[in-house]
């Protein structure tokens, strides 16, 4: 039995979906892919990387300085 609400589709109804999708040129990627993708898009240089002893350190020098 199906859950309520549940629509059986058959193949050539979902590859008909699929190519009026890409005409309409939507995305199908997931967040964690789009998200991914705009990280690596980031310029890199430069940086430091952060370790839970810098972390720490600036914590503190943040709390002194206030």
């Amino acid at each position: 039995m199906l859950p309520a609400g549940y629509v059986v589709t058959s193949k050539k109804e979902r590859e008909k979906l699929k190519k009026e999708k890409e005409a309409r040129g939507e995305d199908d990627r997931t967040l964690e892919e789009k998200i991914e993708e705009q990280r690596a898009a980031l310029p890199n240089e430069g940086l430091t990387p952060v370790t839970k002893e810098s972390f720490f350190a600036w914590k503190e020098r943040r709390a002194i300085e206030k």
